[in-house]
């Protein structure tokens, strides 16, 4: 269900060139490209760019698109290794860049190690250009995938991940910021030799705040767009869970849950995987005419999705085929397969249905029912450990997980400790069910 690999030239640059690139996306047109390419600041390998406290010396470009280019540079004071944003100073372009530095300026205030968050160090400008200097990152989450083929990652590992980026939401919901733009190429890998699981969220360029929410507005990539932005349904932050519950089961299949390329695609596989929604939300949407069509037949629903035709009719645009490359898609519970009893562990089948569980919670149809990042970090999947796999995860902070089997120090009463192995087993399943039941009386007292 992946990409194909990329060839040698191109992975060369594919560590990092999606550092805060939110010029990259797909609506630019290709006369804007050319426009930025004719008017683009000759900034070359070996240009020193200085702003008022520091000298950055540029190493070589990662990426480029209609708003600017990126830069690794090397601070010639510290040695450190950075990325520069590199950003045209003029008409929409400028407006955009504003917008996108006082949110980084909300966001810099936070500890961006332990909110998991791409590091932000200043802002200065250079022949005219806006340069924003960020931490070097290492891959983002397509790129580790591709790299791990055919394995793919755990669900322990999964967890680990998804710790991490609920944490960052609770953070940035703390701080009224709504990201609109989590998908797996803004979430990169710190360092994959060093701290092989540690992510951070990156690109605050389409991120919105809290008190700026107006009904209607396209945000969100295609796939990782929760329903309510689809059909112009009041929302808030947990249009972000939506996102983050789209990258757990991303990283589960591998590969993404629903359609990327196509906004009635995409609406076709939601129905497919979680079920239609409830009359009650499509007669609020504000767009649901442009998906829906209402059956004067009586039956369960009034509404019933358009056929490609009657959408191609009512918006005068084509739906695009469906990725020929992925599975079609089908109900949730059958894409998280729970293998028969004795293929695999009691723990294993229990972690499995806690995060089916989770990820159902977290692509609620109704955004105001859908659980909240802080809820989910209290959710059994987040904080059950796995055959003591891992540590305890402290929702509130971001503690390092060990993945390693603990150690357990030698003694003279091992045939002791062996004996009391059963116990201490159903000790933790006893305690991971007490958690449950707290966890779900919790939820209905809510």
């Amino acid at each position: 269900m992946l990409a194909v690999r990329r060839t040698a030239d191109a992975e060369k640059q594919t560590e990092l060139w999606k550092i805060m690139s939110s010029w990259t996306s797909s609506e630019s047109s290709a006369s804007s490209v050319s426009s930025m390419k004719a008017t683009r600041p000759e900034v070359k390998i070996g240009k020193v760019l200085y702003s008022k406290s520091n000298a950055y010396s540029v190493l070589d470009f990662i990426g480029e698109g209609c708003f600017g280019k990126v830069a690794v540079c090397k601070n010639l004071d510290t040695t450190e290794m950075v990325a520069i944003k590199i950003l045209k100073n003029e008409g929409a372009v400028k407006q955009d860049t504003e917008k996108e530095l006082s949110i980084l300026k909300m966001v810099s205030v936070m500890d961006a190690d332990s909110t998991n968050v791409v590091k932000f160090f200043e802002q200065f400008e250079h022949e005219g250009n806006i340069c924003l200097v960020f931490e070097v990152l290492d891959c983002d989450l397509i790129y580790l995938l591709e790299e791990r083929q055919p394995q793919p990652l755990s669900l322990d590992e999964i967890r680990v991940i998804a710790h991490q980026l609920l944490v960052a939401l609770v953070t940035l919901k703390r701080i009224g910021i709504l990201h609109t733009d989590i998908k797996p190429d803004n979430i990169m890998i710190v360092n994959r030799k060093e701290r092989p699981l540690k992510v951070k969220l990156i690109d605050f360029g389409n991120a919105i705040p809290a008190s700026k929410i107006k009904l209607g507005l396209e945000i969100q990539p295609v796939g990782y767009r929760a329903l309510e932005i689809t059909l112009g349904l009041p929302y808030n932050e947990n249009i972000d869970v939506w996102s983050v519950a789209c990258i757990m089961a991303f990283l589960f299949l591998p590969g993404n849950l629903f359609a990327v390329n196509c906004e009635y695609q995409m609406l076709k596989h939601i129905i497919c995987v979680l079920g239609q929604p409830d009359d009650c939300l499509l007669r609020a949407g504000k767009y649901t005419e442009n998906y829906f069509t209402e059956d004067e037949e009586v039956g369960v629903s009034q509404y019933r999705l358009m056929t490609p035709e009657e959408f191609e009719a009512a918006n005068n645009d084509k739906p695009k085929n469906p990725d020929a490359c992925r599975d079609p898609p089908k109900p949730l519970e059958d894409m998280i397969q729970m293998p028969p009893e004795g293929e695999i562990t009691d723990d294993e089948l229990e972690n499995r249905k806690a995060f089916l569980d989770l990820l159902k919670r977290m692509l609620h149809l109704d955004g105001h029912q859908r659980i909240s990042a802080s809820q989910a970090l209290q959710h059994p999947f987040i904080t059950m450990a796995q055959q003591a796999a891992s540590d305890s995860l402290n929702p509130l902070t971001n503690n390092e997980v060990s993945l390693d089997q603990p150690h357990i120090p030698s003694s003279d009463i091992t045939t002791d400790f062996e004996s009391n192995k059963s116990m201490l087993k159903r000790i933790r399943k006893f305690l991971r069910r007490l958690t449950t039941a707290f966890y779900r009386m919790a939820t209905l007292l809510h």
